[in-house]
């Protein structure tokens, strides 16, 4: 009995992803999947370069005495320049080095 009612749950789950899935691949008709309406960009525009270089360097940030040590804290900042290689930006990140020196 514990059979036919797992063969029948099976039968069943597998019947209503059937219905639920759409084969034909019109997947915007499906009541299952709704996507929102997005703008969407010609694929042939021009995009304006604000930015000609992006990169990453860490600057000091911290430098402190404990005990026998000295620390420097650095922080990572992703640096924006334009054409002639002047800073635009400057976005600090989430990542950090420490340097440790003896006295």
């Amino acid at each position: 009995m514990k059979t036919k009612i797992s063969m029948l749950g099976a039968l069943l789950v597998l019947i209503f992803t059937c219905l639920i899935d759409d084969p034909a691949g019109k997947i915007e008709n499906s009541w299952y999947y709704q996507f929102a309406n997005e703008d969407t960009i010609d694929a042939d525009a021009q995009i304006d370069k604000k930015y000609v270089a992006t990169t990453y360097e860490f600057i000091l940030e911290d430098m402190k005495e404990e005990e026998d040590y000295i620390i420097e804290t650095y922080r990572e900042y992703e640096i924006h320049k334009d054409k002639e290689g002047n800073v635009i930006i400057r976005i600090p990140t989430s990542n950090y080095n420490y340097l440790r020196y003896e006295k």
